[in-house]
């Protein structure tokens, strides 16, 4: 095996591993955000769910309390 056929086989050899560390630290962002997404999820349910009775039940209560008064 020649210089140059030594060569040609490393610089493959480097970009399969360059293509193995990338597509590590792409799993590994995505393992971090789902892991993120699951201890939050209790937390997002309950802001939600409040945000939606605020939305459809006090704030309409309280217009029409004042529609009434009028």
């Amino acid at each position: 095996m020649g210089r140059k056929e030594a060569k040609i086989r490393m610089a493959h050899l480097d970009a399969l591993v360059e293509s193995i560390r990338y597509r590590s630290q792409l799993i590994s962002r995505s393992q971090k955000l789902d892991s993120g997404i699951l201890t939050t999820r209790k937390i997002g349910f309950a802001a939600g769910f409040l945000t939606a009775v605020v939305f459809v039940l006090i704030i309409p209560l309280i217009v029409w309390h004042f529609i009434g008064a009028i």
